[in-house]
């Protein structure tokens, strides 16, 4: 049986988890195309990649829960913020209701490590059939978090964390570090420049060697997260000159991989495409295990190592490598793959009917429950046209109790509660009321 995809991603780093996913699938089991949601910035290399997988839609998301070629998949995933994922599903589900017609099973996943807030991100995606996590370590947090709740029943399924089944690594490699640059880790700029200097000095200690740094983006292109500086310009204002053997490189990762010796990051994801590619990785803990940095996660791997204290690049490469039991809890083992969740499509998307999911239970309030602020804002007006006056202040105290400092919807909010209704209309014309 030959399964039928859709996949509908926003962000680069979404676009990038459903072209992983696709690739990492066993040949022959399914067919795949991708919906990439227009967003000015996308790297054109991230959608070329895309093209050669399969068809590739590009459509908004509200073109596309139009779309009546919906009905002809198998199943769709869905690799978008939390926020929209909730309202994917819930649009989604509606519109079958409306038309009379099956909903086809659908499934979401993460673009790659979940580092923190993870509790939130699994209450947007309740509800959905299927939520793919990485490995035993997201399962257990996830029984941890539902269990004695409602929502214990909520099916995942483990796909694991190798990204690169399809790109053979090289026999020679070359002295040559690959430093995975991320956007906001760390996003401070006086730390950025640090990471800099600290990278431009193990250059000098390495004169063997060649150290490249890899941007998350080109200069003219945007990501989901953003800085101020791009690292080409840290670069420039911090070393003025930099060392021979450091350079910037905008080849693809996957490339860059193939034949180098060591790939460093602060808490990038590009570790596990490393280990598929062959290639030592090595994590940055000059700046500590910090949250907000996602460096705790690799606490226990054996990858962590002081870059400043390093005497040179080859003893980085000294030493164990990553710890077994920790690559198998986190998700990087044979037995996690995509093929898992195929197998689990096929059951889901064979069944005749699937009960559809009751999210609204007394005493649990859920992001998953239309309860994102823009959602709520968005009912309240819309129970304004109504002159439904008890549900639109109803939605917008939530919305308040969510954003206590938002100036609007407090506003807002104060013009619906006027008991005069002149005075409550006058209120509304001079208010700003919520936009899309």
């Amino acid at each position: 049986m030959t399964l039928k995809l859709l996949l509908v991603a926003d962000s680069d780093s979404q676009l990038l988890a459903a072209q992983a996913l696709a690739q990492g699938a066993e040949a022959g089991r399914v067919a795949v195309t991708v919906n990439a949601v227009p967003r000015e910035g996308t790297p054109a290399a991230v959608l070329e990649a895309l093209e050669r997988i399969g068809p590739l839609w590009r459509q908004s998301l509200k073109q596309l829960l139009r779309d009546r070629r919906l009905d002809q998949f198998d199943a769709i995933g869905v690799y978008l913020t939390g926020s929209k994922l909730a309202e994917f599903r819930n649009v989604y589900l509606a519109s079958r209701r409306q038309l009379g017609l099956p909903p086809r099973a659908l499934f979401c996943g993460f673009n790659g490590v979940v580092l923190e807030r993870f509790e939130e991100a699994i209450a947007w995606r309740l509800g959905y059939d299927l939520i793919c996590l990485n490995g035993p370590r997201d399962q257990a947090r996830m029984e941890l978090m539902l269990r004695h709740t409602p929502f214990a029943g909520q099916r995942c399924v483990l796909t694991g964390l190798n990204r690169q089944r399809a790109v053979e690594p090289a026999g020679e490699r070359l002295n040559r570090l690959v430093f995975a640059e991320q956007v906001v880790m760390p996003a401070d700029g006086a730390e950025r420049r640090r990471m800099v200097r600290i990278l431009a000095a193990l250059a000098r200690r390495s004169p063997d060697w060649e150290v490249l740094i890899k941007p998350r983006v080109a200069p003219h292109e945007n990501t989901f997260h953003a800085v101020a500086t791009h690292i080409s310009q840290t670069l420039t204002e911090t070393l003025g000159s930099p060392p021979v053997n450091l350079k910037l490189s905008y080849l693809p990762l996957a490339e860059l991989l193939r034949d180098c010796r060591l790939l460093a990051t602060v808490s990038s994801t590009a570790v596990f495409d490393a280990l598929d590619l062959g290639c030592r990785p090595v994590v940055m803990a000059d700046f500590g295990l910090r949250q907000d940095l996602g460096t705790p996660f690799f606490a226990g791997s054996g990858l962590l190592r002081r870059f400043e204290q390093a005497a040179d690049l080859d003893s980085l490469t000294a030493g164990p490598g990553p710890d077994p039991d920790w690559l198998e809890w986190v998700g990087y083992h044979r037995r996690f793959s995509p093929d898992n969740l195929l197998e689990a499509l096929e059951q889901v998307a064979g069944k005749a009917e699937r009960p559809e999911p009751k999210l609204q239970h007394p005493g649990y309030v859920i992001n998953a429950s239309e309860l994102a602020t823009n959602q709520l804002r968005r009912a309240a007006e819309a129970a304004l046209r109504r002159r439904d006056w008890e549900e639109a202040v109803r939605l917008q105290e939530i919305a308040q109790l969510q954003r206590p400092d938002h100036r609007n919807i407090a506003r807002r909010l104060a013009a619906m509660r006027l008991a005069n209704p002149i005075a409550r209309r006058l209120a509304l014309l001079v208010t700003p009321g919520f936009r899309a």
